[in-house]
C-alpha cells in the first residue's frame, strides 16, 4: 500500500510520515470535505496506564508462587537479570545501538544476528518519540550458544528483548532472571552521546499494565506496524533518504522475520505460566514435590523424543492425580501477550476528529517539536490521544487459555525451558537411554523438588552431580561484585529502624514512591520527615486503610493495597497474627479522620 499523505487519515501529527509530499497543499481542500463528511468514529477508551498502575492487581492465584516469585521492582535479593550479567560480563554498556545489537549476536555460536524490526508509528510509552524517520527498533535474541561440557551457557533466544528510539535517550530491556524465575523490566537512562548511561530497573507495576503476561507483547499477523510490510519500509525510505541498515537493524525485512519475532514472544511468554504450573499448579508441599518430580520427569521424556511421546498410560494419569491436590479451583489463566494487527496508515485514536487532523496539518507538523525528550515519559504518552480500546495494549485481554488439572501444559512448558545443549548433555551421560535418566531423577535429594523457582540451570547442575560429573559452571546466577540494582524513579530512603514508614515502605511505597504520575507520588520526598509529611497531607489514605469499617462491605473494593496484590497479602498476613502494622499506619494520620 501506497502512503499517500494527503488522505484523510485521523491520527496525531507524529503518525504522518516526517517527510510532505508535494501533492498535498492540492489534495487538501478535498481530504478535509472527506474528513468532515466521514468523521472519525468514536469509540470508548479505558483507563490510563497511571490509573492503571495504580490499581494494578497481580494474578497470583495461589499463595505459592507470589511467595517464590514475589511482584516487586527490584529482583529477589541475591538475583540478577540477564541482561544485567550480560553488561557485567562485557565490562560496560556498549554505544550506540548497532554495537549493542553486536554484543547480543556474539552469544550466538555462529555470530547470528538476532531478529529486528522497525515500527515507526507504534504502541510503547515511547511512541511519540518514534516516526518514519526515526523509528523504534525492536531486539528479539536468537542467540544459540555452543555445546560444552564444562560451561552451562545461558539462553538467550526467547529470553532477551530490547526497544529503541533515537533522540529518546532511553533503551527498554525484558530479560530472563534465571534464578528468580520471572522477566525484569529494565531502562537505560541517558542513552545518548555525551551522556552517563544509567541502568535501573523499571516501576513493574506500570509496566504490567500492558504486559499483563510478565513478559513481552507483539502484534499479530500480518504485522502492519513493522517493516515486514513494504509500505511501511517505503515510508522509512522516503522519509530517510536511504535504504542503509538504521542502527544495525535492517530495513529490508520480510513477513518470516516478523513471524519469528512472533514467535520468539509466543515462546517467552510460556515461561511465567511454566512457574505458575510448577508452584500453583502441584501446590507447596508433599503431594506438590511428588507433583513436580512427576511434571519434570515427564518433561525430559517428551524433550528426548517428542514424537513419540505418548499422553497417555499410568504415568500420565499420575501426574493429572497429583495436580488435581492442589491446583488452583479457577485455573490457571496463559496470559495473552498478543496484540491485534494495527495498520498505522488508517487507524485512528478513539477521540481524534477530522478538527485536530486539520489543526494539525496547519501547525506544520514539527516533528522535532514531536521528539523532544520528554522530561516526564509517561504524563507525555498519556498526552498522547488514545488508541482505540481493541488495538490498545491498555485494553484487558483475555488469557489463551485456562489450565486445568486435567490438562498436560506444564510438560510442555517446562520442555521447552531446557536448551538443545542440554538435551545433548543428558544425552550423552544417559547413554542414550531415558530410563537411565529417569533412574537419576529418582535418585535426587528431596529437597530438589521444593516449591521455588523452576531453574534450568540449577536442575542441570544436580542431575549432572548424581552422574558423578562435575556440574557445569554458569556465569549468570547470582549478583556476585555487582553493584546494587536501582529503581526508575525515587532514590533509595533511609529508614530507621522501628519508624513508621518501615510499614508504608512494605505496604506502600511499591505504588506511591517513584510512581511517574506526580498526582500518584505522595510518598516521595528525600527523608523520613519529608516523607511523613506529605503522607499527613493526603486526606484519601485514612479511608482507603479503614478496614474495620469497610471490609464485607461494597466499597471493601477501595481499600488499599488492592485487593490480590503482592502488598495485600503480607497485609492481611500481618493482620492475621494480630501486628499493628495497620494500626501504626492509621495513627501516622490521626488529625484527618472526620467520623
Amino acid at each position: 500500500m501506497a502512503v499517500i499523505a494527503s488522505r484523510p487519515v485521523c491520527g496525531r501529527r507524529g503518525d504522518l510520515e516526517s517527510t510532505r509530499s508535494p501533492r498535498i497543499i492540492a489534495g487538501l481542500a478535498m481530504a478535509v470535505s472527506l474528513a468532515f463528511l466521514s468523521g472519525c468514529d468514536s469509540h470508548p477508551k479505558g483507563p490510563t496506564v497511571t490509573e492503571l498502575a495504580a490499581q494494578k492487581v497481580e494474578t497470583v492465584g495461589d499463595d505459592v508462587s507470589i511467595i517464590a516469585i514475589p511482584p516487586t521492582d527490584l529482583p529477589p535479593e541475591g538475583t540478577r537479570s540477564l541482561f544485567d550479567h550480560i553488561i557485567k560480563e562485557n565490562g560496560a554498556l556498549p554505544y550506540p545501538f548497532d554495537q549493542l545489537i553486536e554484543l547480543v549476536a556474539s552469544y550466538d555460536a555462529n555470530g547470528e544476528p538476532p531478529i529486528t524490526l522497525l515500527i515507526p508509528d507504534g504502541r510503547s510509552l515511547l511512541k511519540g518519540q518514534a516516526n518514519f524517520e526515526h523509528p523504534r527498533i525492536v531486539v528479539a535474541a536468537t542467540a544459540q550458544p555452543a555445546a560444552s561440557d564444562v560451561v552451562l551457557a545461558p539462553i538467550l533466544k526467547s529470553r532477551l528483548f530490547m526497544g529503541f528510539v533515537d533522540g529518546a535517550d532511553e533503551v527498554e530491556i525484558i530479560s530472563y532472571n534465571e534464578t528468580a524465575g520471572r522477566f525484569e523490566f529494565q531502562l537505560v537512562k541517558d542513552y545518548a552521546e555525551g551522556k552517563v548511561p544509567k541502568l535501573v530497573y523499571a516501576k513493574r507495576a506500570v509496566c504490567t499494565t500492558c504486559h499483563v503476561g510478565s513478559g513481552p507483547i507483539f502484534p499479530t499477523r500480518p504485522w502492519e506496524e513493522t517493516t515486514a510490510q513494504p509500505a511501511i519500509q517505503k515510508a522509512i525510505i522516503e522519509a530517510r533518504g536511504n535504504t542503509n541498515a538504521y542502527f544495525g537493524a535492517k530495513i529490508d525485512n520480510q513477513l518470516a522475520d516478523a513471524e519469528e519475532f512472533d514467535a520468539l514472544t509466543d515462546k517467552a511468554n510460556l515461561i511465567p505460566v511454566a512457574q505458575r504450573l510448577w508452584l500453583d499448579g502441584c501446590g507447596a508441599s508433599g503431594a506438590g514435590d511428588l507433583c513436580r518430580q512427576q511434571m519434570l520427569a515427564l518433561a525430559l521424556e517428551y524433550l528426548w523424543d517428542p514424537g513419540s511421546f505418548n499422553e497417555t498410560g499410568s504415568d500420565i494419569a499420575r501426574l493429572r492425580e497429583l495436580q488435581s491436590v492442589a491446583w488452583p479451583k479457577d485455573g490457571i489463566p496463559l496470559d495473552n501477550g498478543d496484540l491485534l494487527n494495527r495498520n498505522p496508515f488508517t487507524d485512528h485514536p478513539a477521540d481524534y476528529n477530522w478538527v485536530d487532523w486539520v489543526s494539525s496539518w496547519f501547525a506544520g507538523g514539527n516533528q522535532a517539536e514531536l521528539r523532544k525528550v520528554p522530561e516526564d515519559t509517561l504524563a507525555a504518552f498519556e498526552a498522547l490521544p488514545r488508541l482505540r480500546a481493541e488495538v490498545d495494549p491498555l485494553t484487558p485481554r483475555l488469557p489463551k487459555k485456562v489450565i486445568t488439572a486435567k490438562d498436560l501444559d506444564g510438560i510442555y512448558a517446562l520442555a521447552q525451558m531446557f536448551s538443545r545443549q542440554d538435551r545433548a548433555l543428558l544425552e550423552k551421560y544417559s547413554e542414550y537411554k531415558i530410563s537411565v535418566l529417569q533412574d537419576v531423577l529418582s535418585a535426587l535429594p528431596q529437597t530438589t523438588w521444593a516449591a521455588r523457582p523452576f531453574s534450568r540451570v540449577l536442575m542441570m547442575q544436580a542431575i549432572m552431580n548424581a552422574f558423578g560429573k562435575t556440574a557445569p559452571e554458569f556465569c549468570c546466577a547470582g549478583d556476585d561484585e555487582m553493584s546494587p540494582p536501582m529503581v526508575s524513579g525515587a532514590p533509595p530512603l533511609a529508614i530507621t529502624q522501628g519508624s513508621v514508614l518501615e510499614h508504608f515502605e512494605t505496604y506502600c511505597f511499591g505504588c506511591h514512591r517513584g510512581n511517574p504520575s506526580a498526582r500518584l507520588d505522595f510518598m516521595n520526598g528525600e527523608s523520613e520527615e519529608a516523607v511523613l509529611a506529605r503522607i499527613r497531607e493526603v486526606s484519601e489514605i485514612p479511608d482507603v486503610l479503614d478496614y474495620e469499617r469497610y471490609i464485607g462491605t461494597d466499597k471493601e473494593g477501595r481499600l488499599m493495597p488492592p485487593t490480590k496484590s503482592y502488598q495485600r497479602r503480607l497485609l492481611d498476613q500481618s493482620i492475621q497474627n494480630n501486628e499493628d502494622h495497620l494500626k501504626q499506619m492509621v495513627d501516622a494520620v490521626p488529625s484527618l479522620f472526620d467520623f
